[in-house]
């Protein structure tokens, strides 16, 4: 929590709402209601849970069966955006921030996030969570990749990152699936299927508020447009956000 700002919109308070979104679609994917899951009067128990389990690993493309990439959602989630400073990337690229020059103008906030949260987190004082976390160096490794695609998946301005991700989404649920494929094809393929998921999970949770309630949107849109407007003000943006705010919302949604 103390790598968050005071800022309006993009403060310790917003990401915990995201959490919360997030882990709550989560729960929608790996327990979905239209399941049977009583196991009273059933001959074979352990069978019918097996038979439950696969039906649920195969369904969620492997994150119902995947503790380590659930934690993963919601771990970005909390950290997705660290030390914001209340601007867009573009404002920190125009003002030559330390961040932009660092990250090379390219999902500047969103990396530094990630990049002070994964520090954090390695300080010898959270040993004993990293060891519930993961076992191995590449439990690690996966780990890391999976917080880092999702934290960057945040990032919905920029426009070539958005494209890829919409190709990644098309190949893997648009595009005619053979129905004759090895083992290998059809991991790369559940794969790519779990990863275009979970990067809609946590760019939707992002924005979850105008998605819920009418006073849970007006709320967290107001004090986005404080931040907004708090910027331009001070002279770190180029438009007034006053101007087609209702028309960008309405567009936006």
């Amino acid at each position: 929590a103390a790598l968050y700002k005071g800022n309006p919109f993009h403060n310790f308070e917003h990401a915990s709402h995201v959490l919360m979104s997030a882990n709550k679609l989560l729960k929608r994917i790996i327990h979905p209601d239209d399941l049977d899951y009583t196991l009273d009067g059933s001959e074979d128990k352990t069978s019918k849970l097996q038979s439950l389990m696969k039906e649920l690993h195969m369904s969620t493309y492997g994150i119902s069966s995947d503790p380590l990439t659930q934690f993963a959602i919601v771990f970005s989630a909390l950290i997705h955006d660290a030390d914001h400073s209340g601007l867009p990337n573009a404002q920190l690229g125009v003002e030559k921030a330390e961040v932009a020059v660092r990250f090379n103008n390219k999902s500047v906030a969103e990396q530094n996030s990630f990049f002070l949260a994964w520090e954090l987190l390695m300080e010898p004082h959270y040993d004993v969570l990293r060891a519930c976390i993961w076992s191995s160096a590449a439990e690690k490794q996966r780990f890391r990749q999976l917080v880092v695609n999702s934290v960057m998946a945040t990032d919905i301005v920029d426009k070539a990152q958005q494209t890829i991700r919409k190709k990644r989404w098309d190949k893997a649920f648009m595009e005619p699936q053979d129905t004759l494929r090895s083992t290998v094809t059809g991991d790369l393929d559940m794969n790519r299927k779990a990863t275009a998921v979970l990067e809609h999970i946590i760019q939707a949770s992002d924005v979850a508020h105008t998605m819920q309630h009418w006073r849970i949107y007006c709320k967290w849109n107001e004090r986005f447009f404080r931040e907004s407007y708090f910027a331009w003000m001070n002279g770190r943006a180029d438009s007034d956000p006053s101007i087609g705010w209702f028309e960008g919302e309405i567009e936006f949604y």
